[in-house]
């Protein structure tokens, strides 16, 4: 990777206020070299927008608000104690599913804009520039050590092959640096992907956040042309679209995974909508 991708990687890490580069976004970056080096100055002060982050908050509640309504947690406090998981343990686990709680929404809907530019001449410029603030809680997120796992430890392979994907994703491998946790939780949670409203969700996210790509403060111009224009080539430019293509509904679905994880170790609490 060159120094220049390395530092557009870090930025959108920056914007995004994550500890991490997620996956999808490493992965655009060595599948398409040069592609982030030309979208990301022109979808940047977007994700910097109040209203960015705003729109990604109002996803994780709808996300919330399908999971309490056709997911009843039969985990327990119990059955984690006698898992070995102690108190220590849930809350260093909760803070690290908060920042996918917190980024995942954001990364759909950078993701989703993404996709919408490439069938488009022009994407956005409906919705406000208002700059967004770096909060408290977003410190937090920055300088967390947030570790992940080996994409084969442990039941990682089960994970991605449940899910019918080739690595398992980010918030998985996060959460099974603590693996009795991962052990109890799974046996809840790989059977999500069966309940219908579960996957109406996911893909209503997944279709939200497509259309949501009118609201983007600036207009963003990344089709075929303008991308040529900008001196990438057709297979560059291909692959690019399938990395992103390829992400998106992985991304909504782990959006719903996240807040199953949030429920069932007792957290309800909205970003936007209040119950």
């Amino acid at each position: 990777m060159t120094a220049r991708a390395t530092q557009v990687v870090e930025d959108v890490r920056l914007a995004l206020r994550a500890p991490i580069v997620p996956s999808p976004i490493a992965r655009l970056a060595e599948v398409a070299p040069g592609y982030l080096e030309v979208v990301w100055p022109r979808v940047a002060s977007s994700v910097d927008a109040a209203g960015f982050l705003g729109s990604a908050l109002y996803l994780a509640d709808m996300a919330l608000a399908e999971v309490e309504a056709s997911y009843e947690p039969v985990l327990t406090p119990e059955a984690l104690r006698e898992a070995g998981v102690v108190e220590s343990d849930v809350a260093s686990i909760l803070e690290a599913i908060d920042v996918f709680h917190y980024g995942q929404p954001q990364l759909l809907l950078l993701l989703a804009a993404l996709a919408e530019a490439f069938g488009r001449d022009r994407v956005g410029g409906y919705g406000k520039a208002d700059p967004r603030e770096v909060t408290e809680r977003e410190r937090s997120h920055l300088v967390l050590d947030l570790r992940l796992a080996s994409p084969e430890a442990g039941l990682l392979p089960e994970v991605a092959a449940a899910m019918n994907l080739d690595t398992p994703p980010d918030l998985y491998r996060a959460v099974a640096v603590w693996p009795r946790y991962l052990e109890v939780a799974w046996e809840e949670l790989q059977h999500l992907a069966a309940y219908p409203p579960f996957r109406r969700r996911g893909r209503g996210l997944y279709f939200y956040a497509r259309s949501g790509a009118r609201f983007l403060a600036e207009p963003l111009e990344a089709d075929p042309a303008a991308l040529r224009a900008a001196g990438l080539d057709d297979a560059t430019i291909d692959a690019a679209r399938v990395a992103v293509d390829d992400a998106l509904p992985a991304v909504a679905m782990m959006i719903m995974h996240a807040e199953a994880m949030r429920l069932g170790l007792g957290v309800r609490a909205r970003e936007v909508v209040q119950a």
